[in-house]
């Protein structure tokens, strides 16, 4: 069996794949999002990763959409971290799909090359996004976020620079009918919750959250008996007997959870177990009051408490392909509006909460 892309999960117990079916799988899904999204990269130069995952399917829904040229940055492949459900880099499955003479695989991208690039996608291998990369770029150029900013961290990109050389920072919409990422958000920090060993059904569960996650995460743990009451932060925790407290928060320059945070939680819900699901936690904290944290091994900042894979890679294509439709509106001079498939970033001294 390949990896799931309808949402459904496997077993745990279940790590055997064939890699050729899974391939096949998630190339059939991003032509599918190709469609709906009407993506058209056609001329188009795009810059992004040539990892596993993630960047894999980016490059090659780039080189399906019609893409003259993908620049796909590589790491060597033994230091590479990938799950043992991805077998497949960029090459891979570009290769798989028919699409690989559209890859151009380089350790780096040389000045002059910067200046043909068009789309410019925020990935592991290609950030940050300082000021010396922006200032090869050309004018109206774009970088696509392919998250919204409320997901990552501040230093991801150089939003003065864009602005000063007149390159556009284009986000998806998570919320718009086509990506609708954010119920599968929700239910991610509900298998996290499940995976902690909490059992939602009539368990109490306080969420401190800012994002728009917030009410999704919340209807779904009603739907499966949980009380729950969401909060703005970790001041605003009324003391009660949690079952647990679930960290939904921003990323940030310094830890969300920090030792205020950590007081509060240890004064309004000491026992309960801290389920970290977006945000910092300060663990060192977390220890000096006594606090559980979940998962036990520190997520790598900017991540998710859990892999997205679990639910299969079928959201993750939703919201990388409506990522490149953002950038594609973007550098075609669309008019981008709040409720749409994305929106123009501009900067700000806290650009996370442009959402």
């Amino acid at each position: 069996m390949g990896a799931p892309l309808n949402g459904t999960s496997q077993s745990d117990e279940d790590t055997g794949r064939d890699t050729e079916v899974d391939r096949a799988s998630v190339i059939d899904a991003i032509r599918e999002c190709i469609g709906k999204f009407q993506l058209d990269l056609d001329g188009q130069v795009v810059a992004t990763g040539a990892g596993f995952g993630s960047e894999a399917i980016a490059a090659t829904a780039a080189a399906l959409a019609g893409a003259r040229s993908v620049f796909a940055l590589a790491v060597e492949r033994k230091k590479h971290a990938r799950s043992p459900a991805t077998s497949w880099d960029a090459l891979d499955l570009a290769t798989h799909a028919g699409r690989s003479a559209r890859l151009e695989i380089m350790r780096r991208i040389h000045p002059h090359q910067w200046n043909h690039v068009d789309i410019l996608v925020s990935c592991p291998r290609t950030r940050p996004i300082s000021r010396s990369t922006v200032e090869y770029l050309r004018p109206n150029s774009v970088v696509a976020l392919m998250a919204e900013p409320w997901e990552l961290s501040p230093e991801i990109v150089d939003l003065n620079a864009c602005s000063e050389m007149q390159i556009k920072v284009a986000a998806p919409n998570l919320e718009h009918p086509t990506i609708n990422l954010l119920p599968d958000l929700a239910r991610l920090c509900c298998r996290l919750l499940r995976d902690a060993g909490i059992n939602a059904a009539n368990a109490r569960i306080a969420v401190l959250c800012d994002t728009p996650c917030g009410r999704y995460i919340r209807d779904a743990l009603i739907e499966q008996g949980a009380r729950v009451t969401v909060y703005a932060h970790a001041q605003m925790l009324l003391p009660e007997m949690w079952d647990a407290v679930v960290v939904a928060l921003r990323p940030a320059a310094k830890p969300s959870m920090d030792i205020n945070g950590l007081a509060r939680v240890s004064e309004a819900a000491h026992g309960s177990l801290l389920i970290q699901f977006s945000g910092e936690i300060d663990r060192l904290a977390a220890r000096y009051f006594g606090l559980r944290v979940w998962p036990p091994r520190k997520p790598p900042r900017g991540q998710l408490g859990v892999s997205s894979e679990i639910l299969g890679w079928y959201p993750t294509i939703r919201r990388l392909v409506g990522g490149l439709k953002a950038a594609e509106m973007a550098r075609r001079g669309a008019d981008l509006r709040r409720d749409g498939i994305g929106w123009i970033i501009g900067p700000s001294p806290s650009w996370a909460t442009q959402r």
